[in-house]
């Protein structure tokens, strides 16, 4: 390979990953009408953006998610959908499903990983992070898991249970401020189990 192709694929290679970074979409029924529905991130408004049949394919869009991190990405589940976005040292999970009655979109679990703790001092038991917590927000059930360091040692913490309430939450009201907010919340509770356990 010549100077000036290596040079020209460097150019090339970043522009696609760009382009490819984007948009993300999955096309799958999510309404259950058996017809394909639309569901991608537009990285250039910073929003999610839905296309359901039941809504004669009309677009419904998200609020301005203002920090869409380059990792961002959908994922299919069973009945729905999840929306990843990381930022800082945590990582957020936002699950989504249809809702017959409303016939809209809602948001009913948010998962946290948390990544404080270096695993190359503490080892493999905070590699994939050193705590995860989520919220059923149909439920209002919050769990959560951590581990702390008191004393230069690492130490897992008794499980969180606790009753957490978040308004009910539709694609077109749906934001990073509120993962933001649940972050807040579940930090809280984590300082609190701390205390207790000293």
């Amino acid at each position: 390979m010549t100077l000036r192709v290596k040079l020209l694929f460097l150019v090339i290679l970043p522009i696609h990953t760009i382009f490819a970074q984007s948009v993300q979409k999955i096309v799958k029924d999510l309404d259950g009408d058996l017809k394909k529905d639309t569901i991608y991130i537009d990285s250039d408004l910073d929003k999610l953006f839905c296309i359901l049949s039941t809504n004669k394919y009309k677009p419904v869009e998200s609020l301005k998610i203002q920090i869409l991190n380059f990792g961002n990405m959908l994922a299919p589940t069973k009945n729905g959908f999840e929306f990843w976005n990381d930022y800082g040292r945590s990582g957020f999970i936002n699950e989504f499903k249809y809702n017959p009655k409303t016939k809209k979109v809602q948001l009913i679990r948010i998962t946290r990983t948390d990544y404080d703790i270096s695993y190359t001092d503490f080892g493999e038991k905070v590699r994939n992070g050193s705590g995860k917590s989520s919220i059923n927000l149909l439920t209002n059930k919050y769990v959560g898991n951590f581990y702390d360091v008191h004393n230069g040692k690492l130490r897992k913490l008794p499980t969180i249970y606790a009753e957490m309430i978040i308004p009910e939450t539709n694609i077109e009201d749906f934001n990073d401020g509120l993962y933001f907010d649940y972050e807040k919340r579940c930090v809280a509770l984590y300082e609190k189990r701390k205390k207790e356990t000293r």
